[in-house]
């Protein structure tokens, strides 16, 4: 029976991996050429890796239903928190021009790749099935936020971003799943892609920190008390309990119900920082949404996953 304590040991050293690569890039010891091609590298090339090690045989994916679910739940979850940043964001006296898009869409979308994988992993070292759907889980995610995330920022769709290395990766570990292909890959070729995918998530985590590095000045502060206050109530506490209440009532696997469970207490993703920047968004307000709800999760993330575990009926924990 995992304890609070092995619940907040298996999520400290992920935020404490980012915070390295926050100071990383702080110190000036990691350039953008580096970076740049660093993050490329990890997205083309090592996740890919790590998605084909994953999916393929994974005992949670043994029905095409398991896989639809965790696509269709990644884009509704996405859609429908979007909508409610929107509502509060409107109730708290948010406007167009002062950053209410940028609001909606960074608030909207959790960190649901490479900060839930280490956790599960983690948590559950003998169960394989929560996180071979994560990345199964973020093809809804992705096109959520390439089509409804793009439009309310600018109004166009871009889908087509959406099919990028890993994307091409779970359609083609789906494949292979489902026809049973994966069993005639050579073994000298599976171990090359899992000793590749091992540097996937350590990489990827570290370069999380790095971007937030890059983006953050002291200038992003001003004015952020509303902002962060608000991301946090529609994030950490509304977001999260929606989610919960997903894994709850919705009929769906065990090995789901904890990606979900988990899901629900990452913070804001990075990525709408990005989006902000290159399509007329407010970057500001992303960076305030990121660091306000990455804060505060570094506390409330463990205690969300245990109570919601327990609540959700995936696993007894030792509570606090």
């Amino acid at each position: 029976m995992p304890s609070f304590v092995t619940i907040l040991s298996a999520t400290m050293p992920v935020f404490l991996v980012v915070g390295i690569g926050f100071f990383w890039h702080r110190r000036g010891w990691l350039g953008e050429e580096i970076e740049v091609g660093v993050m490329k590298l990890a997205l083309n090339f090592f996740v890919p890796c790590l998605i084909l090690t994953m999916i393929p045989g994974n005992p949670a994916l043994q029905t095409a239903s398991s896989a639809v679910w965790a696509i269709v739940l990644g884009f509704a979850v996405i859609v429908i928190g979007f909508g409610v940043a929107f509502l509060i964001s409107r109730i708290t006296g948010m406007r167009k021009g002062e950053g209410l898009r940028t609001f909606v869409i960074s608030c909207g979308i959790q960190n649901y790749g490479y900060l839930p994988i280490p956790i599960l992993a983690e948590l559950f070292p003998d169960d394989s099935g929560p996180s071979g759907l994560v990345f199964v889980h973020g093809i809804g995610v992705e096109l959520a936020m390439w089509t409804v995330g793009l439009a309310i920022l600018n109004g166009k769709a871009g889908w087509r971003s959406a099919i990028n290395g890993p994307f091409i990766a779970v359609i083609t570990a789906l494949i292979l799943n489902y026809t049973g292909t994966y069993q005639y890959i050579p073994g000298i070729l599976s171990t090359v892609m899992e000793m590749m995918g091992k540097c996937a998530i350590p990489l990827s985590i570290f370069m999380i920190g790095a971007t937030m590095g890059r983006f953050f000045e002291r200038e992003v502060l001003n004015d952020a008390v509303r902002t962060a206050l608000v991301s946090v109530f529609v994030r950490i506490i509304l977001l999260a309990t929606m989610i919960l209440a997903a894994a709850k009532y919705l009929p769906l696997t065990d090995d789901l119900k904890k990606l979900l469970v988990v899901q629900a207490a990452m913070p804001a993703a990075i990525f709408p920082i990005l989006i902000a920047r290159l399509y007329g968004g407010r970057p500001q307000v992303a960076i305030q949404v990121v660091l306000a709800t990455s804060v505060v999760s570094i506390v409330s993330a463990p205690f969300v996953i245990a109570y919601g575990m327990q609540w959700v009926g995936s696993g007894e924990f030792l509570l606090p």
